[in-house]
């Protein structure tokens, strides 16, 4: 009998271990475990449009106008865009002189020519701004496509509240456009 209870004594001992094994992993709050993984790829460019928007184009009229009377044209000019993305235009004016205050500015960005005086309303495919140095709005913003070309008309006026004595004052009047990518 007593070779029994040493062959019995290791099976005690492995059953022992076992059952620590197994109460550890009963009691245990889960594993950790961590998968890694990783690849490269080759590099790509990544490029932009190119805007760029040109002014093309001499002179302008002189001609008078008077309080209140119709706008005349002083400016017409041919505007492309030389670049590779469609531009969005936005007209700010500028006027300095005796008459700065009085002097009313129309834009037109259109197809074709520009008449005398501006149109009632401005042609379908045109974007028109009208206002003073002081304010501006837009009725019909415009953009010009890539590698197109359109035609700025300027006509100017004086607004019917204007000083009396304006005969023989000047204004210098600006227009700016800025051409600004159209997202495709």
């Amino acid at each position: 009998m007593s070779r029994n209870k040493k062959a019995g004594a290791p099976v005690g001992a492995a059953g022992l271990l076992a059952a620590v094994v197994a109460v550890a992993v009963l009691v245990a709050p889960g594993t950790l475990s961590s998968f890694v993984s990783s690849t490269q790829t080759q590099g790509v460019s990544v490029s932009t449009g190119q805007a760029a928007l040109t002014v093309s184009g001499e002179g302008g009229s002189g001609s008078g106008v008077y309080p209140g009377g119709p706008a005349q044209l002083i400016a017409a000019r041919t505007l492309s865009n030389t670049g590779d993305v469609a531009l969005g235009l936005a007209a700010t004016f500028g006027a300095t002189g005796a008459l700065a205050s009085s002097v009313v500015l129309t834009a037109s960005v259109q197809t074709g020519v520009c008449a005398a005086t501006p149109p009632a309303a401005p042609p379908a495919d045109s974007g028109r701004w009208s206002g003073t140095a002081a304010g501006l709005t837009a009725s019909a913003p415009t953009s010009i496509e890539a590698g197109a070309s359109r035609t700025l008309c300027v006509w100017q006026s004086l607004d019917a509240s204007a000083p009396n004595g304006t005969q023989g004052q000047t204004a210098a009047v600006t227009v700016s456009l800025t051409g600004t990518q159209v997202a495709p």
